[in-house]
């Protein structure tokens, strides 16, 4: 299997929770105590400052104070790709998560990981990734009752289902990873460390976990890991969420998966674009605070979601 025979396996998982952070004083504290909140299956936290100019730093160092696996890592350098890279080779878990500032881990997530992969005795995972769900949005409180109500008839049926409709839990191969909920063997990492791209014009976590494929690796998706995310990336304006979504394509092309780029191009990013379109008005209509929509605040002043 080529560099994946390399691969060490051990049963005794730890887990390092990398999360680089730039200007993230509104989600840090959120993102830290919900993982705070799974310490026993976490061994460390690393919070990577990327030259945040408010109050990140100092919302991390007070959780440092009560809690020591938590931990702050400067990197100058700007850049999702630095940062991430600097967090990385900083983790001295057996497995490695990589989750963004504005991730919510749902209780359970850690101790799933790590059963995961110290169940997998054979190596046939290298990588993990699961869903994000945007929270904060419009009809958020109507979705959630549905999702209730789906579980309750669900729990009545003879067979196990999830939120994405998957029958059970069990993993599932994926040709890339989610950068909001992506976990990796430390070993692996080594591997891959000098194949990733430092570009900053690609989705570093699709290049990932190409990377982990090209070696002859596996990534697993597994639906029951699925985390909370921010909408901000869909509050976006038409043009920087076009600019952005190119990466995708961009990317694989840089890994010569041709006939998916060509997919993407052709049929995926059209009709997404007029959803987004679509959604955009929704959401910026929207008040979260006071969970009503109103003209008025589409003429709010925002601030665009900076390139990773």
């Amino acid at each position: 299997m080529g560099a994946a025979e390399d691969v060490q396996l051990d049963t005794s998982m730890t887990l390092s929770v990398v999360v680089p952070a730039y200007n993230e004083e509104d989600t840090i504290g959120d993102c830290l105590r919900l993982l705070l909140e799974q310490s026993d299956h976490i061994a460390e936290v690393v919070v990577v400052d990327n030259n945040s100019t408010d109050r990140t730093v100092e919302i991390v160092e007070s959780f440092i104070a009560e809690h020591p696996i938590v931990r702050v890592l400067p990197e100058s350098q700007q850049g999702l790709v630095y940062a991430r890279n600097a967090g990385m080779d900083s983790a001295t878990g057996d497995l490695i998560a990589r989750i963004d500032a504005d991730t919510r881990v749902p209780p359970g997530w850690a101790k799933t990981i790590v059963d995961f992969f110290s169940s997998d005795s054979s190596g046939q995972w290298s990588a993990l990734c699961g869903h994000g769900a945007a929270y904060g949005l419009p009809f958020e409180g109507w979705k959630q009752r549905q999702q209730e109500r789906f579980a309750t008839v669900a729990a009545r049926l003879p067979v196990r289902l999830h939120r994405d409709g998957a029958v059970s839990d069990e993993p599932r191969s994926s040709p890339v990873l989610y950068g909001s909920n992506m976990v990796v063997r430390r070993d692996v990492w080594a591997i891959i460390r000098t194949r990733v791209s430092m570009r900053r014009d690609i989705f570093e976590d699709v290049d990932m976990g190409l990377c982990v494929r090209d070696i002859g690796c596996k990534n697993a998706f597994l639906g029951s890991i699925t985390v909370g995310v921010s909408p901000r990336r869909m509050e976006t304006g038409m043009a920087s969420f076009v600019q952005y979504m190119s990466f995708l394509p961009r990317t694989l092309l840089m890994h010569r998966r041709f006939g998916l780029a060509t997919l993407m191009l052709v049929g995926y990013l059209p009709p997404l674009f007029v959803v987004h379109g679509l959604r955009l008005i929704l959401i910026r209509a929207y008040d979260p605070h006071s969970s009503t929509f109103g003209v008025r605040n589409l003429l709010r002043s925002r601030e665009e979601r900076i390139l990773p």
